[in-house]
């Protein structure tokens, strides 16, 4: 069967705001705290986690993972940024977006489809974030020259097998009628939902454990179990929810209308199982308050409870889906931006450095993500930017793979590197 190709105009991207209403704040707080910049130093465990670094013992206390975020350091609480833009950024702003389309949902349906349509075309959500959130992990990935030693698969290997399927979808353009004759294009959007799923609630988890390890929290593995066990019970609703939209099952079972029968009986499981989910989230957060002595300051919950608000917000509003991307994409912007404040923001005019590497991030998101819908581009390329928008999703998703693991070192000290004993953030 031939393959119509997209039309110019048709995609819809994923679009929310991206607002800097803090980043001079951000900026001043970060030269006061670190007044010594700004060669790459190496990295100072002893400030990352004084309590487990030993001076003769470095290399067996390197070797940490995730959990290791929410070990205390016994200082007061620190910040990733700013204490509001935290809050903000990591959940604050998606949960009261998400509550507003749940809200508006129950009282009138035309009123959260202009508050939808608001959000996806006037506030240029696509240009101000998602494509930034994407061109920031770029930025990490190839700023560092280790990167193409220690990671050549997803440096090297991966773009050349973009360029070369990018090259196929274009010959196949020109030369037939279907875009994609061997439908590679319908393989990576099965498997997509999936390595999505789990780059969405991974990182919701890891803002969870960064802000706790900030409030000097740590986590028991008993309370690790429940709460991240709790957020993961969305990813496998996520799975099931695309499915069931993009109507995959279905088509597989079309006899007397199974395929329909067993999506309504998943989604019906699959609720119930996000609901035990949260409630065994919610205890978690309960016994680790109780085992501390201490409240659960917001920002630490923020990023979980967040995301389930997502995904209620989905299930009773679908035609807000195009959302989930920019809150994560949102949520994400905290990560590179801390990084570029401590690795690459001269102690002079910082403001201006930020200001210019945010509008970077935009113009070369622009560029990547709708260069096919410029009036010189011929319609024989407009397939070859569908596919550029699937290829960068899923480089991102590996991208993050390898520049985000809390075990190492450097990883730790470019996120960490502005905190200091006996300080406050």
């Amino acid at each position: 069967m031939n393959q119509v190709v997209p039309q110019r105009g048709e995609q819809i991207q994923p679009a929310v705001f991206l607002n800097l209403f803090f980043v001079r704040r951000i900026v001043n707080h970060h030269q006061d705290s670190d007044p010594s910049k700004r060669k790459r130093r190496r990295p100072d465990l002893s400030r990352v986690n004084a309590e487990s670094y030993k001076k003769g013992n470095t290399a067996q206390k390197a070797s940490v993972d995730s959990k290791h975020l929410s070990e205390p350091d016994n200082q007061p609480e620190k910040n990733l940024l700013s204490r509001g833009f935290d809050q903000i950024i990591s959940g604050g702003l998606s949960l009261f977006i998400a509550i507003t389309v749940i809200s508006l949902g129950w009282f009138s349906q035309s009123g959260v489809g202009s508050f939808l349509y608001v959000i996806e075309v006037y506030l240029l959500t696509d240009l101000l974030i998602n494509g930034p959130h994407f061109m920031a992990s770029y930025r990490l990935l190839y700023s560092r020259r280790e990167n193409f030693r220690k990671h050549p698969g997803v440096t090297i290997i991966f773009p050349f097998a973009a360029i070369i399927f990018l090259s196929y979808i274009i010959y196949s353009s020109y030369r037939s009628e279907a875009f994609d004759p061997l439908g590679i294009m319908g393989i990576l959007t099965v498997i997509a939902p999936i390595l999505l799923g789990w780059h969405y609630v991974g990182q919701s988890w890891g803002a969870t454990a960064c802000f706790a390890f900030l409030s000097g929290f740590r986590i028991a593995p008993r309370e690790r179990t429940l709460i991240r066990g709790g957020i993961l019970t969305l990813f496998i609703y996520h799975i099931a929810w695309f499915y069931n939209d993009s109507g995959f099952i279905q088509t597989q079972l079309i006899e007397n209308e199974a395929g329909t029968y067993l999506m309504l009986s998943v989604m019906s499981l699959c609720r119930l199982l996000v609901g035990v989910g949260f409630i065994a989230g919610l205890f978690g957060f309960w016994q680790l308050a109780r085992e501390s002595g201490r409240s659960i300051p917001m920002r630490i919950w923020l990023p979980w409870v967040a995301t389930f608000s997502w995904y209620v917000m989905v299930d009773l509003q679908p035609a807000s889906v195009f959302l989930l991307q920019i809150f994560h994409a949102f949520q994400y912007l905290m990560f590179p931006l801390r990084v570029e404040l401590n690795d690459y923001t001269p102690k002079q005019n910082g403001l201006r450095h930020l200001v210019l590497y945010y509008l970077l991030l935009v113009i070369f998101g622009f560029l990547a993500f709708d260069w096919h819908t410029f009036d010189a581009v011929p319609k024989q390329l407009i397939p070859a930017g569908t596919a550029t928008l699937m290829i960068i999703n899923l480089h991102h998703y590996f991208i993050d793979a390898v520049i985000w693991k809390i075990r190492k070192p450097e990883v730790r000290e470019s996120l960490f590197g502005h905190l200091k004993p006996g300080t406050s953030g």
